[in-house]
């Protein structure tokens, strides 16, 4: 019988002594290591600017520790609101997360080309139809489609991305079609009558069928007292919400490493299903931005939504009395101009300049009211306080080709896509204004201002024996608009009518060139 080994007392101090040795030499590296680390003394802020829809799954994240030399600062604001600070250079974040794609694109358009075209997905809303009735029929075909019996209603497609999915739905069921533009017209047109500016505004509308994102309508079915609303997935594909996650060239080097760490940890370890939210797919459908496009324009021909800068002549001139009627040109122009409100829908954008010399400093310009909707313009009565204020300013030269210029500029940086953009030019004399440009210099920058996908027509009106009729008119044949001129200021109220009225022309009858 082999007895078991006796361990002494030595033997199992040295083994004792062996394991702390070890423990010990493995935690003092530990620990030398620790020491040795580059320390975080001042970690760089990563700002991020996100659609509501999609802030509060970016601020959940940003209040997770993530170990690495950055935080998270997230800033829930509207898509429109953000692009129209890029584009005037007001605020640039270090990431801007948007709902969809198609305001990077609107942003690029508006001027502000550093916005990259695309983005990172970080998360995805399916666009539905939100239907009262689904008896009313199961589909998309049947709800918005070419002859349907349901009241459809839309938001204003230039500004919600689930409409404009919408849109292009509706004109890929008459792509079939003998001519496939003069059904879309036919197909869109009943939705466009009563347009919601905004997408919230269609769930307070008596309306049988409108296009929503799923999470907009589950938000809404999750209301107390809400009318239920039941989701109608689409058939065949179209683009969903997609929050593209887009680093700003303005970020610095430091916060750009920040951002791009931020955004593979959200990708991968962030569940925005909590929020309404589904994954991110790579794979879905995206905009085909010609496609796009041509359906914005269709939808602004219908609409005759347009973005117009008027640009108004108060030189000494216009003080003048018009034979026959005992009032001046400025007072004609100016109830000229508030005619011209009435001739658009309460969705068009309009501002107003005026013009002689040297009303500005140096500028020969000046605004009169900033721009903003009919409807807006109407209901506050500012506007019309202040254009008719300007029958008592007319004084100075006509200074037409640095004012044209400058507003034709901003027009161009301003530039809204699903809009007639236009500007109005409303004189009765030509260019006295001898330290401006030159006509030479003035055509040839109108010229370089020129984008065959971004059309920006000038109107110019005329009035009255003074006006050089072929000035006007290179100024206009150089943007592809129209100079319209009459001899008789009396009669510059119907002329103003006459050129918007052609300007804005509905398809197919006519189309916006």
């Amino acid at each position: 019988m082999v007895r078991p080994r006796r361990v002494t007392a030595p033997a199992v101090g040295l083994s004792v002594l062996l394991v702390l040795s070890i423990a010990g030499w493995i935690g003092g590296t530990v620990i030398i290591d620790r020491l040795n680390a580059p320390r975080c003394t001042n970690p760089v802020t990563v700002r991020i600017t996100a659609a509501p829809a999609v802030a509060p799954a970016l601020s959940e994240a940003a209040g997770v520790p993530n170990g690495d030399c950055y935080r998270v600062e997230v800033n829930a604001e509207p898509a429109r609101d953000t692009m129209t600070k890029l584009v005037g250079g007001t605020g640039s974040p270090s990431v801007w997360v948007p709902e969809s794609t198609m305001w990077l694109r609107q942003a690029r358009d508006a001027g502000a080309w550093r916005v990259p075209e695309a983005g990172i997905s970080v998360a995805q809303s399916p666009v539905v139809l939100a239907v009262k009735d689904p008896a009313k029929g199961k589909n998309w075909r049947e709800l918005i489609g070419p002859g349907t019996k349901a009241v459809g209603g839309i938001a204003d497609p230039a500004k919600d991305p689930a409409s404009l999915s919408a849109l292009l739905a509706m004109r890929g069921f008459t792509s079939g079609e003998k001519d496939p533009i003069a059904a879309a017209v036919a197909s869109i047109r009943p939705v466009s009558g009563d347009y919601a500016e905004q997408a919230d505004d269609l769930f307070k509308k008596n309306l049988d069928v409108f296009p929503t994102s799923e999470q907009a309508l589950e938000r809404h079915n999750s209301t107390p007292g809400a009318t239920r609303l039941t989701a109608v997935a689409a058939e065949q594909a179209v683009p969903p919400l997609d929050f593209p996650y887009v680093v700003l060239p303005d970020a610095g080097e430091q916060e750009r490493a920040g951002a791009e760490k931020f955004l593979a940890r959200f990708r991968s370890d962030t569940s925005v299903s909590g929020f309404g939210l589904r994954a991110p797919d790579d794979k879905a459908t995206g905009l085909d931005q010609n496609n796009v496009d041509e359906t914005l324009r269709i939808w602004a021909g219908l609409t005759l939504t347009a973005r117009v800068l008027g640009v108004l002549d108060v030189s000494g001139s216009m003080n003048q009395i018009v034979p026959r009627t005992g009032t001046t040109r400025m007072t004609l122009a100016v109830a000229a101009a508030e005619r011209g409100l009435g001739l658009f829908k309460p969705g068009t954008q309009v501002g107003l300049w005026k013009f002689s010399t040297r009303l500005d400093g140096d500028k020969d310009y000046k605004e009169i009211i900033p721009f903003a909707s009919v409807k807006d313009h109407l209901a506050n009565g500012n506007a019309i306080k202040e254009i008719r204020a300007t029958r008592a300013t007319a004084n100075g030269s006509t200074g037409l080709y640095d004012s044209t210029l400058a507003a034709y500029r901003e027009a161009r940086k301003n530039w809204e896509l699903g809009r007639i953009n236009i500007v109005a030019i409303m004189t009765d004399g030509r260019n006295e204004d001898p330290d401006s440009i030159s006509q030479k210099e003035l055509l040839e920058e109108l010229g370089k201002l020129q984008d065959k996908r971004r059309p920006l027509p000038v109107i110019a009106i005329g009035m009255g024996p003074d006006v050089d009729v072929d000035e006007l008119t290179r100024i206009a044949d150089a943007t592809g608009g129209r100079a319209f001129t009459t001899v008789d200021p009396a009669g510059i109220s119907d002329i103003f009518a006459q050129a918007l009225s052609t300007m804005l022309c509905q398809p197919p009858a006519c189309r916006p060139q």
